[in-house]
């Protein structure tokens, strides 16, 4: 040991005090390592530069608390899970109680003994609120006491049954059953505010248990943590002399047989060592010296072996050269700075018609036709390595104009920085193009002609529906004149001029003028009632005539107009043209069956094209049924709110029917299976129930089966009008 506290003479390698090594800090764990490791991580940055004191009572803390936290939670968890198992099997319990107290109750229909039997079940302690359902989820029994628990008046049909957890309270529904039969459902609540309760208190007592052993443990590790950081910091320090004073007599005390022990014992051996470092280091250094002969020698190998590979490169630019020449594709290289051409291949030659020396006295911004010289420059003197440069038009050597699209790459080419452009003719592509965009333009002025004439042919059919109403109310005006008792009038009068001579007589007892005020009575009612006719009939031709009008003027307005929007009851849209094909039906003895709840809710939808798809519908109906005998025509109307977000109206018939092959074609334009039709009214009818935002749809069974159309209209989101009873 002597010699290693020696003074080693100067600009020795081995008397130099070695450094210290510095560990390395302590790196948090990346983002996508998993939370564990992240927080191990996050720990071992933080402590990494404290004292080992500091880190000793960090990490037991660490660990304590999580032992803590974790048996406090399981213990928590635990005690939670058995109190809602608990009251789980509770509420399972009195819910069949109360369902086999119901079964019963609910056959008789005796809704005070069921309101009875949910006030027993509400004195249960725990129990928040009940009430019992019937089949159709109706409530039909709530407890008389006030609950704290808002059931819900009616459940959906496919409600599970068992229990229902939620944030407030924990709900159960049992089943009632006779005979397989569910007969309705009894629905028990309990309210979880003491669940929280206890959670509460179970956290406060955790919280304060967590709060006395962390000062225990703290109060524990500040006194024993001495045994462990105190050696280590003592051989820490010695360290640091050795590594600052060079004094390697310095040896570590060994307290215990421990790690710590060991580590005092390998520093130990380790001073021991470093003369033998030294006399190493002079070894190698020798060994370095021969070294570097040898990579020397090294060197001038590979100098030959770079000769050798710059010969190889220029036998690679060779062959570089000849792909360039060689190529199908026009390709030049052209100057960076002034877009001059410096090299052409041979394709460019032949497509371009220009000899090589013509190019070459050329640039980008010569050959390109229709576009600024400045313009040109400014999209090919780029910095970029590689580029789309887009599609130009280029003049070729007879005059002819080319359209070309050009890719530019970045070169070394002759020792200065260039561009190799690729040009790709696309001239017949774009005439083609240009070719296939006016057909498409040709084609689209031909569809806008066929559907204007759609349009039209959609007006004419719905106005030749109403107009049929118009022609049959204008017979029955005509029928009623001509039958009219208006001529008995001018009998009285005949009669009374033939007795003008002698009135009194004729007025006399037993005289025939004593039947005349009888008779004129009679004859004024017979006029009074058919003025009433009359008048109906004129105020439908009038309606009839004003919805025509309605028709022309909205398709004046636009072609695709949704007219004004405006809220009705789908009662009030199917009375309004029941009224205006009711002469049609009368006429051809159709019984009409109307089936509409007085509960709907509105929609908001335009009026005039719901009374034409109706009117389209029932008149199709009308003559489906022609041929069927009077006796069994009949009109079923049936009006439906299915999900509460749209109302139906079905229209059934029971004429000729619809064969299954023509049912997808019938809302199609131009198609139609009678004689006199144009296949204009259904196809009509469906775009507009499409642009009110419905739908139109027909089912049949087949000839001789009848039809049924569905007209669905989107409902108001307000409530019902009427009230349910």
């Amino acid at each position: 040991m002597s010699d290693l506290q020696s003074n080693p003479p100067a600009g020795d390698v081995g008397s130099q005090p070695p450094l210290p090594a510095r560990p390395a800090p302590a790196v948090p764990a990346p983002e996508h390592a998993g939370f564990l490791a992240r927080i191990e991580g996050r720990v071992k940055h933080r402590l990494g530069p404290k004292p080992i004191r500091k880190k000793l009572t960090a990490i037991s803390m660490l660990a304590c608390t999580a032992a803590m936290v974790i048996a406090g939670f399981g213990f928590l968890v635990f005690d939670l899970c058995s109190e809602f198992v608990t009251a789980r099997n509770m509420l399972r319990l009195v819910g069949r109680i109360a369902a086999e107290d119901s079964r019963e109750l609910l056959a008789s229909g005796s809704q005070a003994a069921l309101v009875s039997t949910l006030d027993t079940l509400m004195e249960h302690p725990q129990v928040s609120g009940a009430a019992i359902y019937i089949a159709d989820g109706r409530a039909v029994a709530r407890p008389t006491n006030k609950t704290g628990a808002a059931l819900p008046a009616s459940i959906p049909s496919g409600m599970e049954n068992g229990a229902h957890l939620s944030f407030t309270s924990l709900r159960h529904y049992e089943p009632v059953m006779e005979g397989g039969e569910r007969k309705g459902t009894v629905v028990v609540e309990i309210s979880l505010a003491h669940f929280w309760a206890v959670l509460r208190i179970y956290v406060l007592i955790a919280a304060v248990i967590f709060t006395i052993a962390a000062i225990v443990a703290r109060h524990l590790l500040k006194r024993f943590q001495g045994m462990i950081s105190g050696p280590i910091s003592e051989l820490a320090e010695l360290a640091g002399s050795v590594a600052k004073d060079g004094n390697y007599a310095l040896r570590a005390t060994k307290r215990h047989d421990d790690e710590v022990g060991q580590l005092a014992d390998s520093f130990n051996a380790m001073l021991l060592q470093i003369q033998e470092r030294d006399e190493a280091l002079n070894q190698g250094r020798a060994e370095l010296e021969a070294n570097v002969m040898a990579r020397t020698s090294q060197l001038q190998g590979e100098v030959v072996e770079r000769r050798q590979a710059e010969e190889a490169l220029k036998d690679s630019e060779v062959r570089y050269r000849n792909l360039f020449e060689n190529n199908p594709m026009p390709m030049w290289v052209m100057n960076l700075e002034t877009l001059s051409f410096i090299a052409v291949n041979n394709a460019a030659i032949r497509h371009y018609g220009y000899s090589q020396s013509e190019f070459l006295a050329l640039s980008l911004a010569s050959i390109t036709k229709g576009a600024d010289p400045m313009d040109v420059e400014r999209a090919f003197r780029t910095s970029q390595k590689s580029f789309d440069g887009g599609e130009w038009r280029h003049k070729r050597r007879g005059g002819d104009i080319i359209e070309v699209h050009l890719t530019a790459h970045a070169i070394v080419f002759a020792g200065k920085v260039a561009k190799i452009v690729l040009a790709n003719d696309v001239t017949e592509r774009n005439r083609a193009q240009r070719q296939l965009a006016e057909m498409h333009k040709k084609l689209m002025d031909a569809s806008r002609a066929a559907g204007m004439a759609e349009v039209a042919t959609g007006v004419l059919h719905n106005v030749g529906n109403v107009l049929n109403s118009v022609n049959v109310s204008a017979n029955v005006l005509a029928d009623s004149v001509r039958g009219s008792k208006v001529a008995g009038i001018r009998k009285v009068a005949d009669l009374l001029e033939s007795q003008k001579g002698d009135l009194a007589s004729f007025f006399s007892a037993g005289g025939k003028g004593q039947m005349l005020p009888g008779y004129l009575a009679t004859l004024a009612q017979q006029i009074d009632t058919e003025q009433a006719g009359r008048l109906t009939e004129i105020d439908q031709l009038t309606k009839n005539i004003a919805h025509i009008r309605d028709i022309v003027a909205m398709q004046q307005d636009h072609a695709k107009s949704t007219g004004v929007m405006e809220d009705f009851t789908p009662r009030e849209l199917l009375d309004e043209a029941l009224r205006m094909t009711s002469a049609e039906l009368q006429s051809s003895s159709v019984k009409i069956e109307v089936d509409c709840p007085e509960t709907l809710p509105h929609v908001i939808t335009d009026r005039h094209k719901v009374i034409q798809i109706l009117v389209n519908l029932i008149t199709n109906a009308h003559q489906a049924m022609e041929g069927t005998p009077a006796a069994k025509r009949a009109l079923s109307v049936t009006v439906q709110s299915g999900d509460g977000r749209q109302a139906s109206i079905a229209i059934r018939d029971t004429g000729c029917g619809i064969a299954q092959e023509n049912l997808t074609r019938v809302f199609s334009h131009g198609f139609t299976t009678k004689p006199t039709g144009h296949g204009f009214g259904l196809h009509g009818a469906a775009n507009a129930a499409t642009e009110i935002g419905g739908s139109l749809t027909g089912t049949s069974d087949g000839p001789g089966a009848g039809a049924t159309f569905t007209l669905t209209l989107p409902l108001t989101q307000a409530a019902t009008l009427g009230k349910a009873a």
